[in-house]
């Protein structure tokens, strides 16, 4: 009789170093997708939030162009329409102080009586009521002693807006052909300034959108002559071939120098 050897039936599936192995790679396959993902989102937030800082960067220059375009100056010995200008850092970003005398109502409360005729305005960054920097401005009459007015009557200052929360201001200086942060002319106005404007992110770990200008301010006469009759500084932003269109950059990085 034949005898037969029977086999035992050969037991397919996966190794341990197979495990190891696929797991190993489904790990790192859904890390990639979860970098792109991330990525993804983050830039959308970032995009989102730098066309929102559009509007924010925008509606605050065109204000500034309008108040630079109505900008008063009349030099007499008591220098009421003089441009004062200070620099301040809030936050590591620059939170410059100025003050000029205009007719434009913008930066005003809708309800402030001054926005009728000329006043003096101070535009700065100051902290809000949650304690973050934030534009402010001031108003008074223009024939005010500056000073005298905000001991006596201690003004509330008007929030502009939350998202600028950085502004510089910069003055050409002629004879050196540069921009200085130095402003030594008690009774008289700049020619041409350059403003930016800060808008910081909520995230802490990107950097400010900047906003610049530059502003020319003519006036009828030389600053070094006597005017006759105050004088209404027609204020144009200029652009890099000299003509009257605005000229506004917007960067995302560090405050310009």
């Amino acid at each position: 009789m034949e005898s037969r050897v029977i086999h035992p039936q050969s037991k397919k599936g996966f190794t341990l170093l197979e495990l190891i192995v696929a797991i190993t790679i489904l790990t790192v396959a859904m890390s990639i997708a979860f970098q792109a993902f991330s990525s993804t989102l983050r830039g959308w937030k970032r995009g989102s939030e730098v066309i929102e800082s559009i509007h924010h960067g925008d509606f605050a220059m065109r204000q500034c162009a309008s108040a630079l375009n109505s900008m008063i100056y009349f030099q007499d010995e008591r220098k009421r329409y003089a441009f004062r200008f200070e620099k301040e850092l809030s936050n590591n970003l620059p939170a410059d102080w100025i003050s000029f005398v205009t007719a434009s109502p913008y930066f005003l409360h809708p309800n402030d009586p001054l926005a009728e005729g000329p006043h003096r305005l101070q535009l700065f960054i100051q902290d809000d009521e949650y304690g973050n920097p934030a534009l402010h401005s001031i108003s008074m009459p223009a024939l005010s002693d500056e000073e005298e007015f905000i001991d006596t009557y201690n003004p509330e200052p008007y929030l502009i807006t939350r998202a600028v929360q950085g502004f510089e201001i910069l003055i050409y200086d002629f004879d050196n052909e540069d921009w200085t942060d130095e402003w030594d002319f008690d009774n008289h106005i700049p020619q041409r300034l350059l403003i930016s404007i800060f808008v910081a992110s909520e995230d802490e770990t990107e950097e400010p959108v900047i906003y610049s200008r530059v502003f020319n301010i003519p006036v009828a006469e030389s600053m070094d002559q006597p005017l006759s009759a105050p004088t209404t500084a027609n204020t144009v932003a200029q652009n890099d071939n000299g003509g009257n269109a605005g000229n506004s950059t917007i960067n995302v990085g560090e405050p310009q120098q």
